[in-house]
């Protein structure tokens, strides 16, 4: 009953805080996803996963493999990827999933070749957090340029 009260009570409802780091274990999940796409968990991704992570996530070094370890499991035991999407679009703003869809194609092309599922997975992913088709292609062109 309180939670109801905060939400719908304007003075408290300010002071609810966001569980930022729920969103960064959906998107660390989105991530493995990706990589875990083509069925193919190459040495490669795995370390473009955890570049990614430490330069557009800002995770400590030190986290990171726990973090991974932590989403594989959660990805193991997901039904749908609207799980996982349903706690970005709560908490990342427009830019932070455009971003999240950028690292995703990072992912992707570490290996060298964008395989149908990845594209899909991403596509997929994309239309659920609600980034649009432009910003989908130039988040694929940017991270295309930086591998």
């Amino acid at each position: 009953m309180n939670f109801f009260k905060k939400i719908f009570n304007t003075e408290e409802s300010e002071n609810i805080e966001i569980d930022d780091n729920t969103a960064i274990k959906a998107c660390i999940a989105l991530l493995l996803e990706t990589s875990m796409a083509d069925e193919i968990l190459d040495d490669k991704e795995i370390d473009a996963l955890k570049i990614t992570l430490i330069k557009d996530f800002k995770i400590e070094n030190d986290e990171v493999d726990e973090l991974i370890a932590f989403a594989k499991e959660n990805v193991k035991d997901s039904t749908s990827l609207y799980e996982f999407t349903r706690d970005i679009n709560d908490s990342f703003s427009a830019e932070q999933r455009i971003q999240l869809i950028e690292s995703m194609w990072k992912i992707a092309y570490a290996d060298g070749n964008i395989d149908k599922y990845e594209e899909h997975i991403i596509r997929k992913v994309s239309n659920l957090i609600y980034v649009a088709h432009s910003d989908f292609i130039k988040a694929k062109i940017s991270a295309k340029e930086q591998i």
